[in-house]
Formats: C-alpha cells, structure tokens, sequence
C-alpha cells in the first residue's frame, strides 16, 4: 500500500500497540479493523501452550461474541473450513489467507459452521492471519465478509498485510507476562520485577533504563552490550537490525512493519534468545513509561530451536511472509505443485513468488537459496 495508507492507519496502528498494556481494548481495536476495511465481523485468539490459557481472545460483533460462546462443538468444522490441521500449519505467518481461494467450493459448502452459523448470516468468505505458530504460543486473526461487501479485495488483504506485524508484535510481547492482571499505573513496576530482561532505549538506541533482569545481562555482557553509547550484541548485522528497529519505531510506529520482531541472538552458552522491540512514543499508555524511552525491547528466550531467520530473509532481502514461506518449503525440498496443494494457491502464483524470492536474493538456482537458508541459520 501506499505511504498515505500508512498515515491513515497510524492510529489504529497506536491502538494496537496500547493493547500491551490494556488487552481489553482488542474487541475495539477489532471493530476498528472491520470498519476501516470493510469486514463484518473479527476474531483474534492466541493461546499459551505452556499453560493451556488465553493470551488475547476477542472478537467484534455480539452475534460473532455469542457464537464463540458455543463454538466449541464447531471447533473441528472451523479447521475443516481452513483445509485442515496440517494445512494450517503450512500457512505463511502474517500472510493473509483468503477462505475461497484456499480451500475447494464442495469443502467449504459441506462444512457444518459454515451451514448452520455463517451463510444464514451472509457471511460467505473470509480471511485468517497466523499470528503465531511454535512451541509456546499459537494464534491467529479470522476476519469475515458479508455477501453484500461482494469479494475480498485487494485493498482489504492489502490493509490487512500492513496491520499484522503490529498485531503479532503486540500479542507476542503481551504473552511474556500476564497483561491480564496488570493495571497501567503500575505496568513500570510489572517491567521491573519480570525475570525477561527489559530495556528503554531513546531514538540513538541509547540506554535510558534496564531492569535487574536486562542490568545482569549488560553487565555480563551477555547476550547484550553496550558499545559506543548505544546497545548492541555481539552480532554486527543483529546490532545492526536491532539499532534500525529502535530507530523506526522513534520516527514512525505505523511504517515498523517487521522490523524488531523476533530478533535472534545467542547468550555465551549457546542458549537461543530474542528481542522484541515496542514502541513507545505515541500512546498516552505507553508513553507514561518512560518521557525520555522511544522502545522497549524484551529479551526473551526462544520458543523454538535453531531456524532460517525471518528478520534477516525480511531485512537483507525485503521478502515478504509469502515469499519467505516459499523459500522455506523449496529448501525443504518441496516441488512447486506440493507447495501449491500446501499453501492453497496456484501453481503461476508459486512461480511468481519463487520468481521474486531469486531475484532478491540473487540466485539463480534452487541450491543456491539451500545455501544462502544454511548460511541465515541462527544465529545471524
């Protein structure tokens, strides 16, 4: 989308953001979505697999609100609906996924929910998001349309692509305590007291403030550092990525995008770590933190082993989630028609991504993107 739609969803953009620290905001921050893009009804839910409980779990609509009060014996009908557990699971994360296009009319028309709950409502079609999907944490954004809305268009998947990286920073983060039991006035005082290491940084990625978790780690200098004023790790490009995600989120929230989630690092042992970086400059909420702080950034452990690294494959290539998802299953030695059964889409349309994918990177062969995924393994 164009910069002026970036400047136009700013404020939803901060609305996401504010939901960190006050999560029963989500239900409004969905009805926003929907009435920005055109979608009758949203529903966002993450889950910790860790404890079984809900990280977020709201929708926008009272209908759509009952409905999931008594989804649970549609819960094996929605995953048909979707192709299924393991096609789910192949899923681009952060890719939009248009219902009728991934999965077969017959299938879609058979299903009990979409019978019984959908289309007496006029919902014929809808979009889910992955938000997240590893060992510790599962979720994601379904949105649908009315059949008087006519089909998905390119503008509400195109809005939808520049919103979710602030919803998965958003949940991502919140799932690192429970957001649940933390009032705003004393959400400093939560930050102090976490066992994740947390730093306020200014727009420069100069330290402003550290908890004792964060103060341990710099003074070990492991896995962060701080060199010549600003904080780094020992990776230079990781340092690198992590001062320009500081930076982007000081000038301007809403253009973030990918940058700053999940940023990889290693502790001297070997351990795998990440960073998330929020913003904090423009809501009231967050703002309240610290007047001096433009990011947070959460370092946390990792919640799954050594992988190909999104940031690196985002930030040296500018590829994008579906790009990234095709690179991925063609390293995994996936042909191109296996990749369109997976992914729901056509076979022109993996040729086209895989087509973009060589000439971002610059190779010319499959064996050569095996390489270059074998040399951006964490650590990067």
């Amino acid at each position: 989308m164009q910069q002026a739609s970036v400047e136009k969803f700013s404020d939803l953009i901060g609305s996401i953001y504010d939901c960190v620290i006050a999560p029963e905001r989500w239900s409004d921050v969905l009805e926003g979505i929907c009435a920005e893009l055109g979608f009758a009804t949203g529903a966002l839910s993450v889950a910790s697999l860790t404890n079984m409980k809900a990280v977020v779990n709201a929708v926008s609509g009272s209908d759509l609100a009952q409905m999931t009060r008594n989804a649970i014996g549609y819960g094996p009908d929605i995953i048909e609906l979707w192709g299924g557990a393991e096609r789910i699971q192949q899923y681009p994360l952060g890719e939009p996924i248009v219902q009728s296009q991934a999965v077969r009319q017959d299938i879609i028309a058979g299903n009990r929910y979409y019978r019984e709950w959908a289309l007496p409502r006029g919902l014929f079609d809808a979009v889910a998001v992955g938000l997240v999907r590893d060992r510790a944490m599962v979720g994601n954004a379904i949105f649908s349309q009315h059949e008087q809305a006519g089909p998905i268009d390119d503008a509400q998947l195109g809005g939808l692509r520049l919103l979710t990286p602030h919803i998965r920073r958003a949940v991502t983060i919140s799932n690192l305590f429970d957001m649940k039991a933390v009032e705003a006035a004393t959400f400093s005082a939560t930050v102090e007291a976490l066992t994740v290491g947390v730093v306020l940084a200014d727009e420069n990625a100069g330290i402003v403030h550290s908890n004792a978790a964060a103060t341990a780690m710099l003074v070990a200098e492991d896995p962060i550092m701080v060199r010549q004023g600003r904080i780094a790790v020992q990776a230079a490009n990781t340092t690198s990525s992590l001062q320009s995600a500081i930076a982007q989120a000081a000038k301007d929230e809403a253009a973030l995008g990918q940058k700053g989630i999940g940023i990889p690092i290693l502790r001297g042992s070997g351990d795998p770590l990440v960073i998330h970086v929020l913003p904090l400059r423009r809501g009231q909420m967050r703002a309240g933190l610290s007047q001096r702080a433009a990011a947070a950034l959460f370092v946390a452990s990792a919640s799954g082993p050594p992988r190909m690294s999104h940031v690196a494959l985002d930030q040296l290539y500018d590829l994008t989630p579906a790009e990234i998802r095709i690179f991925e299953l063609i390293c995994e030695g996936h042909t191109r028609d296996a990749i369109s059964d997976l992914l729901g889409v056509s076979v022109a349309t993996v040729k086209t991504h895989l087509l973009h994918v060589f000439e971002k990177t610059g190779c010319r062969r499959q064996v050569d993107l095996v390489r270059l995924a074998k040399s951006l393994t964490f650590p990067v």
